[in-house]
Parts: structure tokens; sequence; C-alpha cells
């Protein structure tokens, strides 16, 4: 029995030149909420790496770390990452699309229990949670996380 392709070498052809170009037009990292959320922690006197490995051996690189107070915060797009509140399967290539959707969900889910295992928080927020006011909240949450595992990290040092 011959192994099963990756899920990216059985791709099927753009259903047009437009989709083709829409598509090769994702960068994937640098969108505009996590533009948003960047700036959003700037303001609020926080300090991070961007698009970066947590650690040099994890084959994944986080949108923001924090690496002092080991937090990491991925910024997941709705559509790349099957939001269930916004995601919804294309009708051309269904079935590949619901399984690459599949794939990367489970990905995500591998990497954030990889993380966490190795003491990391992780931080997952959905494209439209940075949306509007939503920003707000968010960096709140971050700041606070990451504020607190300091204010931890600080108080084990002085024991």
């Amino acid at each position: 029995m011959r192994p099963r392709l990756s899920i990216r070498s059985r791709a099927p052809k753009a259903s047009s030149a437009l989709v083709r170009r829409v598509m090769q037009a994702n960068t994937g990292r640098t969108t505009a909420p996590e533009l948003t959320l960047r700036s959003r922690l700037h303001r609020q006197g926080l300090r991070f790496r961007v698009d970066v490995r947590p650690e040099p051996s994890l084959r994944c690189s986080a949108d923001l770390i924090f690496r002092r107070s080991r937090v990491c915060v991925f910024v997941d797009g709705c559509y790349w990452h099957g939001c269930p509140r916004h995601f919804a399967v294309p009708k051309q290539n269904s079935a590949w699309w619901a399984e690459k959707i599949a794939d990367n969900r489970k990905r995500d889910a591998r990497r954030t229990a990889e993380l966490r295992d190795r003491g990391w928080v992780v931080i997952r927020l959905w494209e439209h949670d940075i949306l509007g006011d939503f920003v707000a909240v968010a960096a709140a949450r971050i700041a606070r996380t990451v504020r607190r595992r300091l204010e931890r990290r600080r108080e084990l040092e002085q024991d």
C-alpha cells in the first residue's frame, strides 16, 4: 500500500484565474487584525516578538511571543482555521477544503497542547475577536495574562 500524499500535494487546481490570484495574495501573516492587536498591545507598554518560534525545536511560529512570561498568541483567520461562526466549506472542491481545514484545526490543537506541555500559556484568538471594539477586550486579556505570569516569575525568583 502506498503512503498517502500530503494534503498540500493533493491540492486541486484553482477553479478560475481569479481564484488563483486571490489565493496567491493571501500572505498568512501580518494581517490587519494582527496589526491592530499589536498596535494596541504596544500602546499598553507591552513588548513582544512577532512571527517567531517559541522554542527552536518546535515547528510552529506564534503571531506574538512574550518570552519572559512564556505566553504565545495566535490570531487564527476565520477561513483558514475553520471558525465555527464564519467558516463555510467552499462549493468548489468541497471535499478537499473540508479535509484541509480539518487538518489545520488538528494541527492547531496539537501545537497548543505541545506548547502547554512545555510550560507556555497559549492564547488563541479568532480574527473576528479583534475587529472593532473587541480589540480592547482581547488586548486586556493578553496584558493581564502576561503581567500575571511576570509577577509569578518574580515571586519565584525572590524565594
